[in-house]
């Protein structure tokens, strides 16, 4: 790191884009911050210190959704921003989910779990609905 240069210093993260064992894809349509209006999201969160990132992953589907999958492919690890930091992004496709737990999510912000074919999920990367771009790149990562 150059000591003249401004970095964002943020926790590296996990985003996951989780398919059911009957083939619906898992999303929030929820309120962030940053955004106006909602947003669809993946399932994600920051990773806890020591953490391994499918660890991490792991965690947060169950976490958020209460559910669990059997298959996990990993969509590869990307640095947010290369100039200033603001953490990395470990991505993950979690396919055969299925439910095992109440969810019990610790964000703040309202939410509420899409259960969305296929062809619901092309159309709403198309139509922009997941308005954070590491949310975009994991599903088109994904879809692919």
């Amino acid at each position: 790191m150059s000591p003249d240069w401004p970095w964002v210093l943020t926790p590296d993260f996990v985003n996951v884009v989780t398919v059911t064992q009957d083939n619906r894809f898992l999303c929030f349509r929820q309120t962030k911050y940053g955004i106006e209006g909602t947003s669809y999201a993946p399932v994600g969160g920051f990773m806890e210190p020591g953490e391994e990132p499918l660890s991490a992953a792991q965690r947060e589907l169950l976490e958020e959704t209460g559910y669990e999958a059997m298959d996990w492919i990993s969509l590869g690890s990307y640095r947010v921003d290369a100039n200033r930091g603001a953490g990395m992004a470990y991505f993950f496709l979690a396919q055969g989910a299925h439910r095992v737990a109440e969810a019990n999510p610790d964000d703040l912000e309202e939410q509420e779990l899409l259960f969305l074919n296929r062809a619901e999920m092309e159309a709403a990367l198309a139509d922009g609905e997941f308005k954070v771009l590491p949310w975009a790149t994991i599903v088109a990562l994904a879809l692919r």
